[in-house]
């Protein structure tokens, strides 16, 4: 005991020294991940218009009889189906929007042996997948690029494996924020949903790379909003009638946020088990794409630019639920095929189209006018974030940001707040935790002996979780897991079997290093997880 104690005493000054070169790495983090993300957004551009140059010159000359160009075309979108499923089979781990992998990568269930490569391949599969019409975000892609950066960073200048993880979370925070030019909540989004809990060194440290990207992509993009919306408050209107709508609202889109998680989670599952060759479904997705972009290409990529359109043309409302079910059942098509491509974006889209049905409705009934209408617009991409990603703080933050609609504050947190509640209520996972437990890990077991020594692991306690108002002698931890010490109130005292575990505790763990993936998972999810009633104890 007293050598483990020992152990812990060295571990624990060590923690404490060097903070200055781990904030000055987390800054350069975010000024490389804010030069990548911008180029990442840059290229996007370029690719989308060279495909609507291409689209144009194939209709031309389609009108003119000669479909030979769009044969082409669609032989083109073909190929890069094929080109982007290699590097999804060549580099598995660059698939899909990257957040469950980098929150498996802090877990220490999965690691990027390949960190370069698989950077390239993420940058380049995302690009030309988005590029050919898949209806996937840039963000997904954006915070896996940061994450690469930050591990290749902590690796060549040799970083243990607790300021590794701050560079992860720096590089993850920093591509939100480059992203889609929204610091605050690139910062919000790692202490939400990625850590899932707050100390002053992490805020340093994600503060410094968030603001450090978000300044570079400005230079290369300009200071306004990622999204063109501009709003006016309504004041003939009753803020008690408005209240209520927004709380109509809110429960709602809390419905439609759980049938997103169902059809991308089911389209991924059918996807899956269809028993014909992989090159098939290539080919088949690719082709969807290709039809959609010359048919209905409003509900293709992105959809940045529908969202913004929402706002400044009248479109029916049997049109937009057109729309809705396209965009939603194209996402969920796009993302099952593993490419590189976030859900964020596509995510933010489908609530737009919400709000902008139920104010038209609303108008309709009430006439409330077209201020009025614009209003859900904004309040739908909110809740519908919320309501899928189970991330309020962050959804507001991220939506005012985008949109700069800050007199809507109360509206947005209304929604979201009762968005957030309702899908507790329907017993809604967030997207994020069901993706990570789907996706592949890494064998742990596998571990070289220079990796087996001892580390110190902190795990924050929430209300109301399993261990909260336990005695530690009454919790069955893991084989090999020592508390060593729980910091309360920024106050650190050593405790014995007879101290209470308390809510907002942070529990200083000693464990050997090759044990970290699984018993810090597990502890995690007892320490965040609201209690069941359910007593772990040693009998």
């Amino acid at each position: 005991m007293e050598e483990n104690y020992n152990t812990e005493s060295i571990l624990l000054k060590k923690m404490s020294k060097n903070n200055g070169k781990l904030y000055l790495l987390c800054l350069f983090v975010g000024i490389g991940t804010g030069f990548i993300v911008s180029l990442y957004r840059w290229c996007l551009e370029i690719i989308s218009h060279l495909k609507e140059k291409l689209f144009i010159l194939a209709g031309y000359d389609l009108h003119l009889g000669k479909p030979l160009s769009l044969f082409k075309l669609w032989l083109i979108f073909i190929m890069v189906g094929f080109v982007v499923d290699y590097l999804y089979r060549k580099y598995p781990k660059t698939s899909g929007s990257g957040i469950p992998q980098v929150k498996g990568l802090i877990l220490g269930r999965i690691d990027y042996k390949n960190w370069f490569q698989e950077l390239i391949s993420k940058f380049l599969a995302g690009v030309l997948g988005i590029g050919a019409g898949l209806s996937l975000g840039r963000e997904g892609p954006s915070v896996q690029l940061g994450s690469y950066l930050g591990y290749g960073l902590a690796k060549i200048f040799k970083r243990d494996i607790k300021d590794r993880n701050y560079l992860i979370t720096s590089g993850a925070s920093a591509g939100l924020a480059g992203a889609f030019g929204a610091p605050m909540a690139g910062v919000m989004f790692s202490i939400e949903e990625i850590h899932r809990y707050l100390s002053g060194k992490l805020l340093i440290c994600i503060f410094l790379s968030s603001i450090a990207a978000d300044f570079v992509g400005r230079r290369f993009f300009g200071v306004q909003t990622a999204f063109n919306i501009a709003i006016k408050y309504p004041l003939d209107l009753n803020p008690y009638f408005q209240f209520i709508m927004y709380v109509v609202f809110g429960l709602i889109i809390a419905f439609f946020g759980k049938l997103f998680t169902y059809m991308l989670i089911k389209t991924q599952d059918v996807f899956n088990k269809v028993n014909v060759h992989r090159s098939i479904k290539i080919v088949t997705v690719m082709t969807i794409s290709f039809s959609l972009c010359v048919v209905f290409p409003k509900v293709t990529g992105g959809g940045h630019h529908l969202a913004e359109s929402l706002v400044h043309k009248k479109e029916l409302i049997t049109v937009l639920i057109v729309i809705f079910i396209l965009k939603l059942l194209f996402t969920s098509i796009s993302y099952a095929t593993g490419f590189a491509g976030g859900i964020f974006l596509p995510m933010l889209v489908l609530g737009a189209i919400i709000g902008k049905i139920f104010g038209e409705t609303v108008d309709i009934i009430w006439l409330t006018g077209n201020d009025f209408t614009v209003h859900f617009v904004v309040l739908g991409m909110a809740a519908y974030f919320v309501s899928v990603v189970r991330a309020p703080i962050t959804g507001a933050i991220l939506i005012l940001e985008m949109t700069g609609s800050f007199h809507l504050l109360l509206a947005i947190a209304t929604v979201s707040i009762v968005a957030f509640y309702t899908t507790e209520l329907l017993g809604q996972h967030p997207i994020y935790d069901i993706l990570y437990d789907r996706m592949k890990k890494d064998d742990t077991n596998k571990t070289d002996e220079k990796n087996k020594r001892k580390t110190i692991v902190k795990i924050p306690v929430m209300a109301e979780s399993e261990l909260d108002g336990k005695f530690i002698a009454d919790l069955s931890f893991p084989e090999g897991t020592l508390v060593v010490s729980i910091i309360r109130n920024e106050v650190e005292f050593i405790p014995n079997g007879r101290s209470i575990i308390k809510g907002g505790d942070i529990l200083v763990i000693l464990l050997s290093e090759e044990k970290i993936p699984e018993t810090k998972e597990e502890i995690l999810k007892r320490a965040t997880t609201e209690s069941k009633g359910m007593v772990h104890n040693g009998k």
